[in-house]
């Protein structure tokens, strides 16, 4: 079988595999009537599930693959039909008769409250005292309590599929500290540890946003306040796009006015409907209220050959709207990036200096950092011990640190070591215990901590997030606390990095025609540099369409506070993204995007990141103030197995 006869859907979303392959996957798309992108997303669930080897698209996976979609077909329809088997009970409430007892009426309208005066007696509960941390140490019961038959009763294990399924031992591991993937692999890497040097004389920290305003009352929205917010986008959009292509203010136009004159229209691209699938179909261009008094205008695609659209996206469109019913695309323009970073000959000069024992390394990783059957967290411990060992400049930590979606912390299963009665056995206690003091052994490497909003020890419950608290935790100094997102800069090295998880809600919701670019991972990287924003997809998927362990927080927007997840100034260096998509290390646009993947998946060990970045060199010849970067030329970058 040629690739010719597969549909080129199927061939953009699994890419070319075997004929065999392809055939067992265009059966499935027959037998369960889904297309190609649904098809897709099931079996990114189940690598997830399957993991911690990445799965590989072969006959017999696949196989495997097409009885597990069979099963939680049959597990939907058997559910659905048990509903609509239930009928709903409906009680009848019959007046009272003169005389009668007034409190009679909710007789039964309950059902675990006996009615007045039957014979049904309320049982005598002993509830049980809880614990303190030591007794709980040494299981030393506090005063006996029988077996709770009250209705209002908390099961002790809240998860009716048992405990978690066993995790792969992690001295057990296959592949440990295997290399996966090198992005610039001519670049050479030293050797770790540098002799006679120090972090604080090699590397300089300066953060490029305001952290104290992340500081602000989460779940306080008003909705006057998320509009002009989601207005002052478009019009910003507009203004950049006239300088960049230099267009009059004669060319822009109201594209819901009917008109036979050629505009150029700014808006955001939204669904015609908040329920159903996005598709070109049901594309409409949102306009700001000064320029088009915020109206929807219904686009036609047909005469475009590439495109790639997700909701939220701002957008011009060059066309035309005849009829007053729809705007026909003649061109889509697309938004200009912001100005490369750069940085002045003698601030260049003064960081390769600093730099002249060796290049800049950086250890990255990314939580979650423990199995779903442990709080061993044993890849953070052995990240903290090669840190120790070769002493890199900076070490990077990005969140989850305490999952709050881990299955023994949703059942407030955990015992602690240390048996302080000072100690209250909290979440914040377990961190100090797990977390904090495999950090505190870093002592000659700046760290940098970053949240996720699935952390348990935060506060802040919305994007974008808080820092976490540093002293609070018992981190040492060296430890640099930041919220999610950031950006800041390592010497003349600008980070960008955010923890929600974009890359992965915007792949769900994106649809494309021959898009210029290819690489789904590169062109979605790519939509966060031209929509300047860590978070452009708006809005984001609903919860129940995420995978177990996204659907509990989802993306937890706060759109007043919604600018804090702009990219601010510059175009960074380096965009690091983590994500449940596959790990990767490209250049996109002169930007190094990285994905670290976790530091421990659900059954076993993850990746991580080392990065060794060259001193920037002053050529000959050049006379400018400000020097780009161009890091993607002096950067090497590792992924590699724990």
């Amino acid at each position: 079988m040629d690739d010719s006869s597969n549909p080129p859907e199927l061939i953009e979303r699994f890419g070319t595999q075997p004929p065999d392959v392809m055939a067992e996957l265009q059966l499935m798309l027959r037998i369960y009537d889904i297309d190609a992108q649904e098809l897709f997303f099931k079996w990114e669930s189940y690598s997830m599930k399957m993991g911690p080897d990445d799965v590989k698209l072969t006959y017999d996976t696949v196989l495997a693959f097409k009885k597990d979609v069979q099963e939680q077909l049959e597990k939907e329809l058997r559910g659905k039909a048990k509903m609509q088997q239930t009928p709903a009970v409906q009680r009848t409430v019959r007046p009272q008769a003169a005389g009668a007892d007034p409190f009679a009426l909710l007789d039964g309208m309950l059902p675990t409250t006996p009615a007045r005066g039957s014979a049904v007696k309320r049982k005598n509960v002993a509830y049980e005292t809880p614990r303190g941390k030591t007794s709980r140490k040494l299981d030393i019961p506090s005063s006996p309590a029988p077996a709770l038959s009250s209705p209002m009763q908390t099961p002790h294990k809240p998860f009716s599929s048992g405990p978690p399924e066993a995790a792969t031992p992690f001295n057990q591991r296959n592949a440990a500290g295997e290399t996966i993937e090198v992005l610039n692999s001519h670049i050479h890497k030293p050797t770790l540890p540098l002799k006679d040097v120090s972090y604080d004389s090699r590397v300089k920290l300066l953060l490029r946003m305001e952290h104290k305003n992340f500081a602000y009352r989460p779940m306080y929205q008003k909705l006057m306040e998320a509009s002009e917010v989601q207005d002052e986008r478009i019009d910003e959009f507009a203004t950049a796009i006239q300088e960049h292509y230099s267009l009059d203010d004669a060319v822009f136009g109201d594209p819901s006015i009917a008109s036979p004159s050629e505009i150029v229209a700014v808006g955001r691209i939204v669904s015609d409907s908040l329920e159903g699938k996005f598709n070109p179909s049901s594309i409409l261009l949102e306009s700001s209220r000064m320029t088009g008094a915020g109206a929807r205008t219904p686009l036609k695609l047909d005469k475009i050959s590439s495109f790639a659209f997700f909701p939220g996206q701002i957008v011009a469109v060059k066309g035309v709207n005849s009829s007053g019913a729809y705007f026909q695309v003649h061109e889509v323009m697309d938004p200009p990036k912001l100005p490369s970073a750069a940085t002045s000959t003698a601030e260049l000069a003064a960081i390769a200096e600093r730099l002249a024992d060796g290049p800049m390394s950086i250890f990255m990783a990314s939580g979650p950092y423990t199995t779903q059957d442990n709080f061993n967290f044993e890849a953070l411990d052995e990240l903290c011990t090669k840190a120790v060992e070769q002493q890199p400049d900076v070490v990077i930590f990005t969140g989850p640190f305490i999952d709050s979606e881990h299955p023994l912390v949703k059942a407030g299963e955990f015992d602690l070591e240390d048996t302080n009665m000072m100690n209250d056995g909290t979440i914040e206690d377990l961190f100090c215990e797990k977390i904090s003091r495999k950090i505190q052994r870093i002592k000659n490497s700046m760290v940098i901590m970053i949240p996720s909003l699935r952390d348990a020890v935060s506060n802040h419950c919305s994007f974008p997030q808080e820092q976490l608290k540093r002293k609070h935790l018992g981190l040492p100094s060296n430890v640099k606390c930041l919220p999610n997102p950031i950006m800041f800069s390592i010497n003349e090295l600008v980070f960008a990095i955010t923890t929600n998880d974009i890359l992965f809600h915007m792949q769900r919701e994106e649809i494309t025609r021959k898009p210029t670019t290819t690489n789904p991972p590169a062109r979605l990287s790519s939509h966060l540099l031209t929509q300047r924003s860590f978070y452009p997809l708006f809005p984001p998927p609903p919860r129940e369409n995420l995978p177990p362990g996204l659907n509990t927080v989802g993306a937890a927007l706060d759109v007043p506070h919604f600018r804090l997840a702009d990219l601010v100034g510059v175009t960074p260096d380096v965009l690091v993204v983590p994500s449940l998509l596959g790990t990767f290390a490209k250049i996109e646009e002169g930007v190094v995007v990285v994905n670290p993947g976790s530091a421990s998946k659900p059954r076993g060990a993850g990746t991580w990141v080392e990065i060794v970045v060259k001193a920037p060199e002053i050529k000959d010849g050049i006379t400018e103030d400000q020097v780009r970067h161009d890091v993607w030329e002096r950067v090497r970058v590792e992924v590699r197995r724990i």
